[in-house]
């Protein structure tokens, strides 16, 4: 099965994300920051975005743009991005992106090193780490064969029918049109469901989540907060527990949408 998605950052302005997610959008991967700890380094709109996603249904995975140029500098980047994304739900992996022009002046093992470092400290702290690049850097820039056993590919490959290489997501576009966001967008497929996969694995905090006071449940067609009170907590009256806890603005749920239920 394939998931449509996009990929946001502040340049995408203001976003309606419920028009997105009646758009027909499944997930997001939204840019968390770039290069090592600053606050200027973190996306102006990663907050708003991260909000407006979880509270419209969208599936919300985080990439962080790379400036690193040593393994030094990639663990202190993925120490900043798990920083910007602690105590937050994150449906989709925690993505790499290495496109800079300045590492070029790096060789393939450098580069190579950098990924692992970075996805090594993702892993580390328990979420589902991912890297992204394009079809010229996977095959002349980076040791391919040395990544791809380890860690799933986000590729970006423009005007074709379909990605040269296996990957998790497939970035297919860069002048997308969505209803909600003005001008072009990234547009991505998704060929596994990164959603199910991390919550049963227990990653990105999951596992951490539910042994405190909450579990997680995925809306289904039908489900409203009253339905799910009643079966879960006893009582549908005590839908506004549901509300509170995630920071609802209204009742609306949607179909695939991750809530947290109290214990």
């Amino acid at each position: 099965m394939e998931y449509k998605g996009i990929d946001v950052s502040k340049w995408n302005g203001e976003i309606d994300w419920r028009k997105v997610r009646n758009a027909g959008i499944n997930f997001a991967i939204i840019r968390e920051g770039y290069g090592k700890e600053s606050p200027n380094q973190i996306d102006k709109k990663f907050e708003e975005n991260y909000n407006g996603a979880k509270n419209s249904g969208v599936n919300v995975g985080v990439y962080h743009y790379s400036y690193a140029n040593s393994i030094e500098n990639a663990r202190k980047e993925a120490q900043f991005c798990l920083k910007n994304i602690k105590g937050k739900q994150i449906d989709y992996p925690v993505v790499f992106d290495i496109e800079d022009k300045e590492q070029l002046k790096l060789d393939n093992r450098q580069r190579t090193n950098i990924v692992r470092a970075f996805c090594g400290e993702i892993e580390n702290a328990g979420y589902y780490a991912m890297f992204y690049c394009n079809l010229n850097w996977l095959n002349n820039c980076l040791i391919k064969d040395e990544l791809l056993p380890k860690y799933d590919l986000w590729l970006a490959q423009w005007n074709c029918k379909s990605p040269s290489n296996s990957c998790g997501i497939w970035q297919y576009s860069s002048c997308g049109k969505i209803d909600g966001i003005s001008g072009n967008v990234n547009m991505d497929i998704s060929y596994k469901n990164y959603s199910e996969i991390i919550k049963n694995k227990g990653l990105n905090g999951i596992s951490d989540l539910n042994s405190k006071s909450y579990s997680i449940y995925t809306v289904k067609k039908g489900d409203t907060l009253w339905k799910i009170a009643k079966e879960y907590l006893g009582n549908g009256t005590k839908y506004k527990e549901i509300k509170i806890l995630n920071n609802l603005k209204s009742d609306t749920i949607y179909v695939g949408q991750n809530l947290k239920i109290p214990i």
